[in-house]
């Protein structure tokens, strides 16, 4: 072999690795924008910023590569070929278009991949982004319940649910920057709970929304959904506490009301109406949501209106139940309307029909007289 083209060879061998080591360097650095959840979902600065942020998460190299001082002639029609055998698929185009800042383009980029397969994961992922950072947020999470549709990757979905959630909160308490409308936050709000319904943070904003708009019995709900997840119980239940409406308030007023409690070993037993039903419910401040038993609930099923579903935490574990609302309960003179209770997994219980939890009791400052056995409830101040 001459030695010119021994020469020839080790350029193209050059060359070939050069482009090659470039390529991939660049497309790693693209693939940061699709393929992570934990930057920001949507900043709380103007949406130019936004373009800054994309391209420090996804630095590709600007500058041209550097050019191979080859002076013969075939060395050079060689690195041609090795630069137009290194071409980009049309999501890695898009992705590189997304690193230099090239929005608009990139949109159409993704948009032909989806015309050519809507259920493309990875174009949904990214164009999803995209939409996000170009302050499209109403397109952006349309395009993210898509992605949600099409993702099969366990992890990946719980890692999308998650960024959607924060996502649809920070644009809920951000209205005046992102100016979307509470109807459409409400909406999508709903259609993720029911994807994710353990999720305590969603729940209870949630139940704020549907208090403001005056709806007490989805309010409530949501507030107990939230109260069974151990990270928002505490706020869940303060929660409850405030939604005593006006009719609870005028009963208590300033007075306070004194309810005689039946002993049950070392805890206590409070006579209670369920729609004109006497009932015994075991005071317990650990419950957070009141309930009746299932084996009461089996004797008195037309009691339960409204059945929503739930999964109660219990000691022994997870446990598929449902809440539903009753049109009274009372203890002593005080009524509650339209309130929600738990059916609890407690068969063949004789002794007691249900919980009396800090749903209720958390309306009120309330002491319990063990010596007395005695309950006594005032307005909360």
């Amino acid at each position: 072999m001459s030695v010119k083209n021994t020469i020839v060879i080790a350029v193209i061998a050059f060359g070939l690795g050069y482009y090659a080591n470039e390529y991939r360097h660049a497309t790693d650095a693209i693939s940061v924008v699709g393929d992570t959840f934990d930057d920001p979902l949507v900043s709380d600065s103007p949406v130019q910023n936004l373009q800054q942020t994309l391209v420090q998460r996804s630095p590709v190299a600007q500058s041209p590569a550097p050019e191979i001082p080859v002076h013969v002639s075939p060395t050079n029609n060689a690195v041609s070929s090795a630069q137009a055998a290194v071409e980009l698929s049309p999501i890695e185009r898009a992705r590189q278009l997304v690193a230099n800042s090239a929005f608009p383009a990139a949109v159409v980029v993704l948009n032909e991949i989806l015309q050519r397969d809507p259920a493309d994961s990875e174009a949904l992922l990214l164009l999803a982004r995209v939409l996000e950072k170009q302050g499209k947020h109403e397109e952006a999470v349309t395009i993210w319940f898509r992605y949600l549709d099409s993702e099969v990757d366990a992890k990946k979905t719980e890692d999308a649910l998650a960024y959607l959630s924060k996502y649809l909160l920070r644009l809920v308490n951000n209205p005046g920057i992102f100016g979307a409308s509470r109807e459409w936050l409400m909406a999508q709000l709903n259609d993720l709970i029911k994807l994710t319904p353990d999720n305590g943070e969603l729940h209870l904003q949630l139940a704020d929304m549907h208090a403001k708009a005056d709806d007490q019995e989805q309010a409530q709900y949501h507030a107990l959904m939230a109260a069974n997840q151990d990270e928002t119980r505490t706020r869940a239940e303060a929660f409850l506490a405030q939604l005593t409406n006006n009719a609870i308030a005028a009963q208590t007023d300033e007075l306070e009301h004194k309810i005689s409690l039946v002993r049950f070993g070392t805890q206590f037993l409070v006579p209670v109406t369920v729609e004109g039903r006497s009932v015994k419910l075991l005071l317990d401040t650990g419950a957070s949501i009141s309930g009746l038993t299932s084996s009461f609930i089996n004797r008195n099923y037309n009691l339960v209106k409204s059945p929503k579903p739930i999964q109660l935490n219990t000691a022994s574990g997870t446990v598929e139940s449902f809440l539903f609302v009753v049109d009274t309960l009372q203890i002593a003179d005080l009524t509650f309307s339209k309130h929600m209770l738990a059916r609890l997994p407690m068969e063949n219980f004789d002794h007691f029909d249900g919980l009396l939890g800090v749903d209720i009791l958390g309306r009120f400052d309330f002491v319990i007289d063990q010596e007395k056995a005695e309950l006594r409830l005032r307005k909360r101040q």
